[in-house]
């Protein structure tokens, strides 16, 4: 379980995130809602260990993530960002190997090499594993991106292997932004799947059609401090939506086993 307790950031005198406690749900799809400027991103950042609250703390299992070895975290935990720009035109199965490097010395073992093969083919990339990195499309980069991460926290298989004290995370930050319909849902349909396999999922997303197909608890930010939190995507009041994003807001009388879907205006 990834816990924060009375979790704050500062940059001198100004608060960025303020008083947060929340324990996202071990092996469930969790979604950060909030507008731009609430906080989402560092409370994430806090939450993957990339950044020392200045406040509280964040622990896996009961232990604070800052107290956890680098490499160990990096077995457990990976992060997928908006957009991961590369210096060189590296292939694409050598960019999806990166996340195999916490788990082998000097070279990967067989096993590294079929992960990276499963992933790639998980994500629909096997045909494009030779091609230089630079030369996808902006969707295909991101789907390779995806496959370097699920590769860094692909479930070990042989019971010989030591497994890490910490849960598998897997941290999203806006990573569908700046993707089309297609490659927005076939991302979060491949990143839905993967709970299946004992993850973690921890994402910011800006619709809330999308997190509402996808999520299964909602976390709301705003001001930097935690305004809602709800098991359900039905839960979320329209007041409440209305104040945080400062629009107008309507939501279609849902359907069976549907949230209903929102209308916005300003």
């Amino acid at each position: 379980m990834v816990e924060l307790r009375d979790v704050g950031f500062r940059i001198d005198d100004t608060p960025i995130v303020q008083g947060v406690s929340l324990a996202f749900r071990p092996n469930q799809f969790n979604v950060l809602l909030g507008p731009n400027g609430a906080g989402k991103s560092t409370l994430l950042r806090m939450a993957s260990g990339r950044l020392a609250p200045t406040q509280g703390s964040v622990t896996y299992d009961g232990v604070d993530v800052q107290a956890i070895q680098a490499e160990s975290l990096a077995r457990t935990r990976a992060v997928l960002s908006q957009h991961v720009e590369l210096a060189f035109p590296l292939p694409v199965r050598d960019v999806v190997l990166m996340g195999r490097y916490p788990h082998y010395g000097r070279a990967p073992t067989s096993r590294d090499l079929a992960i990276v093969d499963e992933t790639l083919e998980l994500v629909g990339l096997s045909h494009k594993s030779h091609q230089a990195y630079p030369t996808l499309s902006g969707g295909e980069q991101q789907k390779a991106q995806l496959a370097r991460v699920l590769a860094q926290i692909w479930p070990p298989t042989d019971d010989a292997v030591p497994r890490d004290p910490a849960p598998r995370c897997l941290f999203l930050d806006e990573p569908t932004s700046s993707l089309d319909i297609h490659y927005q849902l076939h991302l979060l349909d491949i990143v839905r799947g993967f709970l299946a396999r004992g993850c973690t999922v921890i994402a910011i997303l800006h619709d809330l059609n999308v997190a509402a197909q996808y999520g299964d608890a909602f976390y709301v930010m705003a001001g930097g401090r935690l305004a809602f939190e709800s098991d359900s995507a039905e839960a979320l009041p329209v007041e409440l939506v209305e104040k945080v994003f400062h629009v107008r807001a309507r939501r279609e009388t849902a359907r069976e086993g549907s949230p209903g879907f929102w209308h916005f205006s300003l």
